[in-house]
């Protein structure tokens, strides 16, 4: 059963989306502000983390940059709840690594629609993202090693790896993020370093294998 926490300090809506979340066959566990959260996260590691930003105190941003460079973390989807979205809360929240946003009040479609895409994603990156049978992808990687290589990622090269899967060029990639094309760029070739593969194309080749 997969563990959902919720921090959010307004208790009608903690509230409800506990309810809907215990309805669907989840483990749930809930904090009513930052502080507390991440004190819950720690004890009881949760699976998926639902977080809204503004909170009297430390806010949703404080919470996930405590956990942005821990690797025990780094494959626990973050999800943001926001009352207003802007150009600057999204900038903020992708640079930290926040896996989605949603825009309160959503639908619970939407809330489940995300939290089902996260595990997915998760599960992907577990299984070492099924590395396909491809010769020119297995020369250049070692299987065995797969797995720790994608644990060495931080979230936004995650995203981006998974941007280029897509087709996305660095240029469709910067637009999304709210990035520089040499950022992107910087990041691209910092994947490329830490997974040992031999160029862009193999990246894009790579990219493709795992999907």
């Amino acid at each position: 059963m997969k563990k959902i926490l919720v921090i959010e300090d307004e208790p009608i809506l903690r509230e409800n989306i506990i309810d809907l979340l215990n309805l669907n066959g989840y483990l749930t566990n809930q904090a009513a502000d930052a502080e507390k959260g991440l004190t819950i996260i720690k004890e009881w590691q949760p699976d998926l983390i639902l977080c809204d930003i503004k909170m009297p105190g430390k806010s949703g941003y404080w919470v996930l940059e405590q956990l942005k460079d821990d690797i025990q973390y780094a494959t626990v989807p973050f999800i943001f709840l926001t009352a207003k979205v802007e150009t600057d809360d999204i900038r903020t929240g992708m640079k930290l690594g926040a896996d989605d946003y949603l825009t309160k009040p959503f639908k619970v479609n939407d809330l489940f629609d995300s939290i089902e895409a996260r595990f997915k994603r998760v599960e992907l990156f577990k299984a070492g993202f099924s590395v396909s049978d491809s010769a020119d992808v297995a020369s250049q990687v070692n299987r065995r090693n797969v797995i720790d290589s994608l644990k060495s990622l931080t979230k936004s090269e995650k995203e981006i790896l998974h941007m280029i899967s897509q087709g996305l060029s660095s240029a469709d990639i910067a637009e999304k993020r709210f990035n520089s094309v040499k950022t992107i760029e910087n990041h691209r070739a910092n994947i490329i370093a830490k997974l040992g593969l031999n160029g862009h194309l193999a990246l894009v080749k790579f990219s493709m294998s795992i999907e």
